[in-house]
């Protein structure tokens, strides 16, 4: 099982890379789960998911579950997350689906999330691939979702703000993670050419750049008319490119 998180600045089209990424990989015959672990759920609606159960919300059931629950009931609250959690596990055609939502609540509640992870963890067993669709850093996957990423992909657009954000969340991922992604890279997307002196910055911080996904008038006019990307064609400018990347790091 590979785990694969797509993540950059907000607008710059991770989303975007995470629905065209569960298409190849359910055409390569994968049994695919994508999490979206961005509080917009941009991702959900990216696959043409309409009506899903977030992890957030699953929670606040969970929670309310485990202040009744009595000290020995831990077996029972276990049960519970697991069917709560496979609620929310939403089928959209042969594309699996897991949407975080928003999953913070005041107050301490280490037990339950370690149980809820321990829940998402134990399903993503079954899949050969997860997809994560995240915020800028790592940091909140490996709270939330599993503490091992085989690949951290951060997308990045011409801008110094976009590399800006690219070099934090690199930052975060090596001060927060206990075993590193085997493969680190950046995607520049929506561009033609990557601008040199952005490239230079990256390759100072030891960040190579994996291949760029140009401007893709399919994906634009998907987008604006609400259609899912995952019934895209395959000579779509984006599927291209980014088949080519994966070939490129011998990923799938």
């Amino acid at each position: 099982m590979k785990t694969l998180a797509f993540m950059g600045k907000g607008g710059t089209g991770k989303t975007v890379l995470s629905a065209l990424t569960a298409k190849i990989a359910v055409e390569k015959g994968l049994k695919t789960l994508v999490i979206d672990a961005d509080p917009a759920t941009g991702c959900a609606m990216a696959l043409g998911a309409d009506r899903f159960v977030t992890v957030g919300e699953a929670r606040l059931e969970i929670i309310r579950q485990a202040s009744i629950a009595k000290q020995d009931e831990t077996a029972r609250l276990s049960e519970i997350i697991d069917y709560l959690i496979l609620s929310a596990l939403t089928a959209v055609g042969p594309i699996n689906l897991l949407v975080m939502g928003k999953t913070e609540t005041s107050g301490c509640f280490c037990s339950v999330n370690n149980l809820l992870r321990e829940t998402i963890s134990r399903i993503a067993d079954s899949f050969d691939i997860i997809i994560i669709d995240a915020e800028a850093g790592i940091e909140q996957i490996n709270r939330q979702v599993t503490k091992t990423v085989n690949a951290a992909f951060f997308v990045t657009d011409n801008s110094r703000r976009g590399i800006n954000t690219t070099l934090l969340a690199l930052k975060t991922l090596k001060d927060h993670t206990i075993s590193p992604p085997e493969t680190i890279g950046t995607i520049f997307n929506r561009v033609d050419y990557p601008d040199e002196e952005l490239v230079d910055i990256l390759k100072e911080n030891e960040m190579p750049v994996i291949g760029l996904v140009p401007q893709d008038q399919e994906v634009t006019t998907r987008d604006s008319m609400g259609l899912p990307l995952s019934k895209i064609s395959d000579t779509s400018i984006s599927m291209n490119a980014l088949d080519k990347i994966f070939k490129k790091i011998n990923f799938f």
